[in-house]
Order: structure tokens, then C-alpha cells, then sequence
């Protein structure tokens, strides 16, 4: 009866309190969370500047994902900031610039913006001058596509903060140096959609304004970017990694360069047979996976298995691979077993190679890797040699189980037990945790 009375207190308090405890959208915000550390400094000045009456407003993509960005502007050692909020219509957006000035936070402009989400903002230095310009990606009510400015800071002019709206419309973007000019460029990555082309293209800063360079064509199927990043591709090479979901739910990677021979920016992956080698069911990106600072594009199968094999016993085995600038081929740098149902990755080390196998057992979560060779045309299954067992918390403590823990990641206990075989291929337990990899799908 006391828990009961006290749980009706709750909802009520609840129910009569500013903030709703049930839904945390940002359009349901009716009292901003306060935010900590200087970033508290920075709400006080929203707080006066609005009378407290205001939505904090959160970039949906990129890297900087808060309501109140932290960034160096003026290059003085002393982090400044830009906030984002608009007032309860929502009809605009307010980007805040607030300077650092002696270990005080004073408001320097307040930049109206007709837009109704934040998409991204990011910072790059995209006339090598040594200074940054701030890209602002938003969304307007009116379009499906996403707008950029760009915002320069020069605190010797008036004003000191100036917005350059571009005409260019994007689904996704991406910065770096593609063509090696020792500055930052702009990739503007839009999906099929109606009378907009699947494309990419390339943005560079000339005099005073971005110009386009050159376009690639892009997979016109591709519905969404599960991840779009810029990274090293080969030793020399630099580019835009770009893992799509197709209108299948199936994932695929494109790889856009800029080929300073043509001159002309390329999609190599997509113009050539290497492209259908990348569709996967998969759900899993592309990434720096043997950390060599190249990027690595998975390349999903089963594991070795006969025809009449029950699939879905069948482990999956995830070939990560570079690709070859010069061929425009896909080389395999490393191996792993890729366990989604228990959220792992285990790399196969290099004796491994084409002489082991792997199943998964649903209602135990076991995966067994066994050592296997062909006889005729019949695969055999022969040694097992390590079985991983994953255990919610809970179910671990209360077994007496034969596994030994090796890991834990939130809830899940992952244990292993060593197969009973002499053989070369075997692992140790302590291989077996330098070579396990938790992943979150």
C-alpha cells in the first residue's frame, strides 16, 4: 500500500511539473535540461537573452551533436561556443555565438536562421588560411533537403560574424582534402529523390565563394547513408567512405575520390564489377578495422558450408578489405566471425585461414568453431576448437557452468570453453580475448 501511494505521488508530481518524463523530444521540452561546466555559463546568457522561454535545439548528424558546440573560434587557447535554440513556434532557429573574453562568456551575435531542424555543423579551414570556417547544415519545412551556410569570424569586423547562405541543397556532407591542396573541401552527397540525381559533388572555396569542381553519379537505389565519413583510403589516396541502405534493406559501400590525372572526382567501387561484392545483409560499416589507419570495407559471407547445411546455423564471416587506388580492386587485409545475434566480432587469426569453420547454436548462444576439410566434395567437420557462450548477467551468476568468463559489456557475460583436441589451430583463452571484438548494432 506505501509503494502504491507513493508511485501515485510520483505521477502526479510528474504530471504537475514543466518537463514531461515520458517524452524527451525536443519539441516537448517546456524547460531546457541544464546543462553543466561552462556549457552552464553559456545557458545563463539563453536564459536572460529569452526570459528562460526557449527549446534547445540538437544537430541530428555529424560530430557535434550538442545544443551548445564548443569550439576555439578566434584561435586565442579559449574554447568559445555556439548554441542553438528557437522559441516555442519553431519557425526559426537561433545560432548563438558567444566569445571567451578573461574566463567570461559574452554574446557576440545572435544569428537568425529560417529553419525548423539543425542538420550538422562542422569546422574546416576551407581557404588554408589557418583560421576555420563554420559550415551549417539545417532543414527547412518546405524541402526534404538539407541547406548549408557558411559563417566566417573576424573579430576585427563589423559585424563579427558573417553568413554566406550557399545554393546548394544536400542529403548528406562530408569535409576534407580531396584534391590535395592543403585545404579543406566540401563533398555534398544528395540521394535519389524525385527530380533530384543521385550524385555527389565537390566544393571548393575560390575568391570568396564555393564553387563546384566536378560530380560523381551515385547508386540512385541507395535510400539512406547508414554512415558517411572521410578517411585514408590508400597510403596516397583520401576520400569519402560511403555505406548506403539500398531499397532492399541491403547495405553497399561506394568509394568517391578525386582523380587529380583527369581531373575529376570518381566512384570507382560503383563504376566497376567490385560494387556488387559489398551488398550484404549485414548491418555493419565500413571502418579502420586492424587499425593501419586505412579504411576497411567488410565484405560479408557465410562461413564454409555444405548446400543442404541449415543456414541459419551457418556463422557469417566478414572479409575486411582495402581498396587498391591504382586497380581499383578490393584486397583483403583481415578476417573475423561475425556473431550479430550475441553483438560481436572475433578476428580469425592468419593460421586459421581457410581451415576452420563456424555454427551458431540460437538457443544456447553458442558459437563453435571447428577445423574442416573436404572429402570429395562433402565439407567435414572435424576438432572443435573453442566454443564462446554469451550469458545475460543475471543467468551467469545463478550457473555452474564449465565456461570461463572472459568479458563483459553491459548485461552480457561472454565466456569460453576450449575444445578437448590437441590441435596447431587451437587458441588460449588469452588470444581468444585479443582477438574478441564487441559491436553495437
Amino acid at each position: 500500500m506505501k509503494k502504491l501511494t507513493a508511485l501515485l505521488c510520483l505521477v502526479l508530481i510528474l504530471l504537475l511539473s514543466g518537463c514531461s518524463a515520458l517524452s524527451l523530444n525536443e519539441s516537448s521540452i517546456m524547460c531546457p535540461p541544464k546543462a553543466t561546466g561552462n556549457k552552464a555559463d553559456i545557458q545563463k546568457l539563453i536564459d536572460k537573452q529569452t526570459s528562460g522561454d526557449y527549446v534547445l535545439k540538437y544537430p541530428k548528424n555529424g560530430s557535434n551533436r550538442s545544443s551548445i558546440v564548443m569550439h576555439d573560434l578566434d584561435h586565442d587557447d579559449d574554447e568559445d561556443a555556439i548554441a542553438f535554440y528557437s522559441d516555442k513556434s519553431g519557425e526559426h532557429i537561433h545560432a548563438l555565438f558567444v566569445e571567451c573574453k578573461n574566463s567570461d562568456y559574452v554574446i557576440i551575435e545572435d544569428v537568425l536562421i529560417e529553419a525548423t531542424t539543425i542538420d550538422r555543423i562542422e569546422f574546416c579551414d576551407l581557404n588554408a588560411d589557418s583560421k576555420c570556417e563554420i559550415i551549417l547544415g539545417y532543414s527547412r519545412s518546405t524541402s526534404s533537403q538539407n541547406v548549408m551556410s557558411i559563417f566566417t569570424y573576424n573579430k576585427d569586423a563589423s559585424p563579427v560574424i558573417t553568413q554566406n547562405e550557399t545554393p546548394y541543397t544536400y542529403s548528406s556532407l562530408v569535409t576534407g582534402d580531396f584534391d590535395k591542396d592543403k585545404s579543406d573541401d566540401i563533398l555534398l552527397i544528395s540521394l535519389y529523390s524525385g527530380d533530384i540525381a543521385a550524385r555527389a559533388q565537390l566544393l571548393v572555396f575560390s575568391g570568396t565563394e564555393l564553387v563546384e569542381v566536378s560530380s560523381a553519379e551515385l547508386d540512385s537505389d541507395i535510400t539512406q547513408l547508414a554512415s558517411a565519413t572521410y578517411g585514408q583510403i590508400s597510403d596516397d589516396s583520401y576520400g569519402a567512405i560511403l555505406d548506403g541502405v539500398s531499397s532492399t534493406g541491403d547495405y553497399t559501400t561506394q568509394v568517391v575520390l578525386f582523380d587529380s590525372s583527369r581531373p575529376a572526382l570518381i566512384n570507382p567501387l560503383f563504376s566497376y564489377s567490385g560494387y556488387s561484392l559489398t551488398r550484404r545483409s549485414t548491418q555493419i560499416c565500413s571502418t579502420d578495422y586492424n587499425k593501419d589507419n586505412l579504411i576497411d570495407i567488410p565484405i560479408c559471407s557465410l562461413m564454409l558450408h555444405n548446400e543442404d547445411d541449415d543456414v541459419n546455423t551457418i556463422a557469417r564471416r566478414i572479409d575486411w578489405n582495402n581498396l587498391d587506388t591504382d586497380t581499383y580492386t578490393l584486397n583483403t587485409s583481415q578476417s573475423a566471425i561475425f556473431c550479430s545475434a550475441d553483438g560481436y566480432l572475433l578476428t580469425m587469426p592468419q593460421k586459421w585461414s581457410e581451415s576452420v569453420t563456424a555454427r551458431y547454436d540460437k538457443t544456447n548462444r553458442e558459437l563453435s568453431i571447428y577445423t574442416c576439410e573436404y572429402s570429395g566434395s562433402k565439407l567435414v567437420l572435424k576438432d572443435k576448437l573453442i566454443t564462446v557462450k554469451a550469458y545475460f548477467d543475471e543467468n551467469y551468476e545463478k550457473s555452474s557452468s564449465e565456461y570461463t568468463e572472459f568479458m563483459r559489456v553491459g548485461a552480457t557475460v561472454y565466456t569460453y570453453l576450449i575444445g578437448s583436441a590437441d590441435n596447431y589451430l587451437s587458441i588460449t583463452g588469452d588470444e581468444l580475448s585479443s582477438l574478441f571484438m564487441p559491436v553495437n548494432l
